[in-house]
């Protein structure tokens, strides 16, 4: 595998951008050799494309720059693998609400570029619809995990997408790599302790009472966490956003959240800003959408087992 057959990936494979299709590339100051990768495959597909940079935002899910947003919608694809996520944005959601289409890649490097990101999108489709298709029947989901998480929530399945990689009707998103069904988990409730984020240590206990987090505990010998700063900072990172479950079978646990949150056999939980999945009086837009994904997990949908220790039962 290669920087060029990651970008290869991307242009042909997941977005199949035509030679008549026009193309942003936008970049907060990731690394450079991915970006050249990719305009080497653009250039070579006669594909026209522009390339704006900007300043790397303090958070995930803050919008660009106005202009940045702006020119989003002029494109007929975006494609931005960017350091901070513009995944949870409103620029996102109206260039595609304009007829864009796009891919985020938000925090990836190169390790990820040459491995699950060029996964078989055919496979992670078939896994993902599936689950996708699960969740259409299912009433509650419940978690649970070695590290003592034990969650549940009611699925409201008209704010679930199914994220297969495969991004090629007008107007469509994706996150890449790609490998998820996720939604808006309604009245979440219970204990969430942390396996893999980069905002709190393993250990740290976030109680969660109707989508809002009530208390949060650190491990002895931890005083404080990025997360409690951004919970009185931030108040709305204390609401509950996402529940997503990763479909991705070649993705693996690297400490990267980009590719973390898509390993077959996990979940993720994600704080904050919830704008990609509901517009009604649940909206909480906030500059803070952060994921934190639950390893090993035992999960029901209804009275199914679905996941036993992040062992699949469904494939």
């Amino acid at each position: 595998m290669s920087l060029r057959s990651g970008a290869e990936t991307i242009v042909d494979q997941c977005l199949k951008i035509s030679d008549d299709e026009t193309v942003l590339v936008l970049n907060d100051g990731n690394d450079q050799d991915l970006f050249e990768a990719l305009f080497e495959v653009l250039e070579d597909r006669g594909i026209e494309y522009d390339y704006m940079e900007y300043e790397e935002p303090e958070n995930h899910g803050e919008e660009p720059p106005k202009e940045i947003a702006d020119r989003m919608k002029e494109y007929d694809v975006f494609i931005a693998p960017t350091k901070k996520s513009i995944s949870h944005t409103n620029a996102r959601k109206e260039a595609n609400e304009a007829g864009a289409r796009g891919a985020t890649l938000p925090g990836v490097n190169k390790q990820i570029w040459e491995t699950s990101l060029q996964a078989d999108y055919s496979e992670v489709k078939r896994i993902t619809e599936k689950v996708y298709k699960m969740l259409e029947d299912t009433n509650e989901v419940r978690i649970e995990t070695p590290s003592g998480t034990e969650l549940s929530f009611k699925v409201d399945f008209d704010t679930y997408h199914a994220d297969t990689g495969v991004i090629t009707e007008k107007g469509e998103f994706g996150n890449l790599p790609a490998g998820e069904p996720n939604g808006y988990p309604v009245n979440m409730s219970g204990t969430l302790v942390v396996d893999h984020f980069p905002f709190a240590p393993s250990g740290t206990e976030v109680e969660i009472k109707e989508n809002d987090v009530v208390a949060i505990r650190h491990p002895e010998g931890v005083e404080s966490s990025e997360l409690e700063e951004a919970f009185e900072e931030f108040p709305c990172s204390r609401s509950i956003a996402e529940f997503g479950f990763g479909t991705n079978p070649e993705a693996t646990l690297i400490g990267n959240v980009l590719q973390d949150e898509k390993v077959l056999g996990t979940v993720h939980i994600a704080f904050g800003d919830n704008s990609s999945y509901v517009d009604d009086d649940r909206v909480n837009p906030c500059d803070i959408h952060w994921d934190t994904v639950c390893e090993s997990p035992t999960v029901w949908f209804d009275d199914e087992k679905v996941l036993d220790e992040g062992e699949p039962n469904f494939l």
